[in-house]
């Protein structure tokens, strides 16, 4: 019999205590407490944790009640200890999808490379479950080959900073504050109606305001940029219990040629400034998107992870 609770913003304490002991890599875009939370205020479906084994188990269950994992549980336990309570919570998400007529769907969607290599360690992974691959790749950015951008390899990087410093010398580059709210708002309805339309498979919608809002409490980090009294860029992100950094938001008026750029290299430094011991940071998967790819490339990641799903072997 498994309880399932809500989780509430009061829940982060207690996700970051279980990311941290995590045995495995927690480096998956979607693990971490932030993006977990802010499901509640999506309309499309319900978000849950609960306790097996003494891992911390996030579920989701849409309208049409199918349930799944959206990331792997949290705690300490090796690959073992992790398919054993993997094992237990699909056949709560079969047992629930069962019940809603649903069949032949994920039970854990996703997780990337670096977890399923991790998983497959266990002697009974293959006994319970097997992978699908996901389109898209999940990229990490170096932080110290974005701090200092030698080589020709980030001369387009370069000229576009060097472009936007000298054509908007009087730019205002800060941190957000709880005043600006209105004018993010706004960035982010013109934001839909331009690059919106290009990457539609960005779907921040249901997310962007509550972490906006509640930045603070998420300890989540924000950047705007603002040029004549107007804020014409935002992005955002933090550092997770782990060490590990993570891009999440990036909003901004395309008119402004070099302010893409401009926001990633500010928060790469703002972050590194405030957390020297970061390495890398996760800025999430192009979802198979190729312009989307082709911008995260010029970045040169040192990290390119597959994704995928897993499905249970009924």
């Amino acid at each position: 019999m498994i309880r399932l609770e809500n989780i509430t913003l009061a829940d982060k304490s207690l996700y970051d205590t279980y990311i941290k002991s995590c045995q495995y890599p927690v480096n998956c875009w979607s693990g971490n407490f932030t993006y977990i939370w802010a499901h509640n205020h999506s309309r499309n479906l319900k978000i849950y944790k609960t306790f097996i084994n003494d891992f911390l188990v996030t579920f989701i269950r849409t309208n049409k009640g199918r349930m799944y994992l959206p990331t792997l549980p949290f705690g300490s336990g090796n690959p073992n200890q992790l398919i054993e309570c993997l094992r237990i919570a699909s056949l709560v998400c079969l047992n629930q999808n069962k019940a809603a007529n649903i069949s032949n769907k994920a039970v854990i969607n996703p997780i990337n490379e670096a977890q399923l290599s991790y998983l497959k360690q266990a002697p009974d992974f293959s006994t319970y479950f097997y992978e699908s691959k996901l389109t898209g790749l999940e990229r990490h950015y170096s932080i110290k080959k974005l701090l200092t951008l030698k080589g020709k390899e980030f001369q387009q990087i370069r000229n576009k900073l060097n472009r936007f410093k000298k054509k908007y010398p009087h730019a205002i580059i800060r941190k957000y504050e709880d005043k600006d709210f209105k004018q993010v708002k706004e960035l982010n309805k013109l934001w839909i109606n331009e690059s919106g339309k290009k990457y539609k498979r960005i779907i921040d919608g249901f997310y962007f305001e509550p972490i906006i809002k509640n930045h603070q409490s998420l300890n989540h980090t924000i950047l705007v940029i603002e040029i004549d009294n107007k804020i014409v860029g935002l992005i955002s992100g933090e550092v997770l219990p782990n060490k590990n950094a993570w891009g999440c938001l990036t909003k901004f008026d395309k008119n402004y040629d070099g302010i893409s750029e401009t926001l990633t290299i500010e928060f790469i430094k703002a972050l590194h400034k405030e957390h020297p011991y970061i390495t890398t940071i996760n800025v999430g998967s192009d979802l198979g998107d190729k312009g989307l790819a082709f911008n995260k490339e010029r970045y040169r990641p040192v990290h390119n992870y597959k994704r995928y799903c897993l499905y249970y072997k009924q």
